[in-house]
Formats: C-alpha cells, structure tokens, sequence
C-alpha cells in the first residue's frame, strides 16, 4: 500500500483559527453598529432639546416680555426649561461688550429632569429697543 503525499481539505486547526479571525471581524461590526445607535440616540436627545430652546426664544417678544431681569421657568414633556433676560452680559462676553450698547442677553436651559448629563444653553442677544 502506498501512502497519499497530497493531504485534501483543511485541518482542525486551521478551521478553528479560521472560525477565531471570522469571530473578531464580526464582533467589531456589531460593536460598531451598536455604539452608532447609541449616539444616534443621544444627538436625537440633544436635537429636541435645542428645537425647545428655539421655540422659547421665539416666543421673547410676542408671549414672553423682553425686559432685563424677566426669569420664567416651564415644562415642556418631558423637559424643564428656564428664560433668563439680563442687561448684563455673560462671564464669556464681560470687557468685550460696553454695558451703555442698549443689548440685552438671553439665555435658555434645557434639562431633563433626573438625568445629570449637560444641559443645553442657547443665547441670544437682543436689542432693548429696535434700532433705527
């Protein structure tokens, strides 16, 4: 009897290192796939709360008074939100900004009650009285 010298197919072990170097690649594709879900969900989080920040500044005018001081609180949903108006400009803007330029500053917060991840801070800065 004579002894084949051309082995077919594969041994176990290169199956099984195979089967390890497939597991890897997907195993990265799904951790991939999973932590893009999860930040979808949070930039859609953050996008509602600046689309309330947006609908509060509009309303500074025509439903909310525009004057330095005004501070309103309100809950929309599932979200708190806070209006400060003030004539003096914010800590960023101090020595850049004269205090006699007749502007006033607002800013809207937007937090979701019980989470402790940053809120959202939109500003404006507004005109006391419309220029000519």
């Amino acid at each position: 009897m004579t002894r084949r010298s051309h082995a077919r197919g594969f041994t176990l072990l290169e199956t099984l290192v195979a089967l390890a170097i497939a597991a890897m690649v997907l195993s990265g594709f799904y951790n991939g796939i999973a932590t893009g879900s999860v930040l979808t969900a949070r930039s859609d989080v953050q996008a509602g709360r600046m689309v309330l920040a947006a609908q509060v500044l509009d309303r500074v005018g025509p439903d909310l008074p525009l004057r330095a001081g005004f501070t309103e609180r309100g809950r929309d949903e599932r979200l708190n939100w806070e209006l400060v108006v003030s004539a003096l400009p914010p800590p960023d803007l101090r020595g850049r900004v004269s205090p006699d330029a007749g502007l006033l500053f607002l800013a809207v917060t937007v937090t979701e009650p019980g989470q402790d991840d940053d809120p959202v801070v939109l500003r404006a800065i507004r005109y006391t009285e419309t220029p000519l």
